[in-house]
């Protein structure tokens, strides 16, 4: 009985994981960049440190490095997702782009797919 136990318990984290994968992503492009934007403000100086704006920069910063982190292991792995970017580019540069790229391409509305093709068009890997 108690081997039983351990074995549902160890496949609980790994339900959790396939569970959490299943859904959709919900995150538009516009509300990431809108977050991105009140990170920028926050470390800039231009609003105020309140809890809200400072969950909203962590989110942005959050988001950005996990979708760089991701990119670039794809990038080891998928021939079509060549991305190279720079060691000295910083997490501020990338969601100064971020934005930047979202302002320019409304039509890309999933912030995943305007965040890949931003990295894709701002750091291409030289051939």
């Amino acid at each position: 009985m108690e081997r039983n136990t351990s074995k549902a318990l160890l496949l609980i984290p790994l339900a959790l994981a396939f569970t959490s994968c299943s859904f959709a992503e919900t995150r538009t492009a516009q509300d990431m960049a809108k977050e991105c934007r009140v990170a920028l403000d926050l470390f800039q100086g231009r609003v105020e440190k309140t809890l809200e704006n400072t969950l909203f920069a962590g989110e942005c910063i959050g988001y950005v490095q996990g979708a760089l982190d991701v990119s670039l292991a794809m990038a080891d792995n998928v021939k079509w997702l060549r991305v190279c970017v720079p060691d000295s580019v910083s997490t501020m540069t990338l969601i100064e782009k971020f934005i930047a790229f979202v302002d320019k391409n409304p039509k890309y509305t999933l912030a995943s797919t305007a965040f890949q093709l931003m990295l894709g068009q701002e750091f291409p890997c030289k051939k």
